[in-house]
């Protein structure tokens, strides 16, 4: 009876150190892994030269060990690729990994259960660097706007100067002929003064000739 005994409660002991045992990996499978983990669609903030423009394109393929592919399909010249990966504390290697493609489109990896979070939480920002030509254009035009505009406040002061001589000119002009014209008139106008004068005198000497004479023959 006590070999029975004995062989039951070895048989217990048994038992309960294989449950022990299986606790850790049952419970391990209940907690969510990286393998397990799914990347959501539409997560990913993306920008060009660092502004929120249109242009950059991603596809998620969550069959293929989480990869989301970035493409650049705007205007200009594409340069390069940049991302916030870094600041989010995520580490290349570990917990992500990067590949150019031939068409500058770019494959980003998402490993850990760190960075799949990162990104289903919204966080993950991917900038395109790209060269616009028009830039130049616009400062071109600019430059020439304002050239232009200089010249053409120049070219107004000039004309306003010009007349401004030209009126100080006439004006001049007019009194030097004003001037001249009381200067003629003057000398004419003594001229007939004294020759009404003689006249007046040449009268009374007569007057008094005659008077005298006629007093003599009296």
């Amino acid at each position: 009876m006590k070999k029975i005994i004995s062989l039951v409660v070895a048989t217990m002991m048994a038992v309960s150190m294989m449950a022990v045992s299986a606790l850790p990996a049952m419970a391990a499978d209940n907690v969510s892994s990286p393998t397990a983990a799914v990347l959501q669609q539409g997560k990913a903030q993306t920008t060009v030269n660092g502004e929120t423009k249109q242009g950059v394109t991603y596809t998620v393929d969550t069959t293929k060990a989480r990869k989301v592919t970035f493409s650049y399909n705007g205007e200009g010249t594409f340069k390069s690729w940049s991302d916030n990966l870094g600041s989010l504390g995520l580490a290349e290697g570990t917990d992500y990994t990067k590949a150019t493609n031939a068409d500058n489109s770019i494959v980003i990896t998402f490993m850990s259960q760190k960075a799949i979070t990162a990104w289903n939480e919204g966080k993950v920002v991917v900038n395109a660097i790209v060269e616009f030509a028009t830039t130049t254009a616009a400062s071109t035009t600019e430059a020439t706007t304002e050239a232009t505009d200089a010249k053409t406040t120049t070219k107004a002061t000039t004309s306003e100067d010009n007349e401004e001589t030209t009126v100080a000119k006439e004006v001049k002009t007019t009194k030097a002929s004003a001037k001249k014209n009381t200067s003629s008139k003057s000398p004419a106008t003594g001229s007939s003064t004294a020759a009404v004068a003689g006249v007046v005198a040449a009268g009374a000497a007569f007057a008094v000739m005659v008077a005298t004479k006629k007093k003599n023959n009296d």
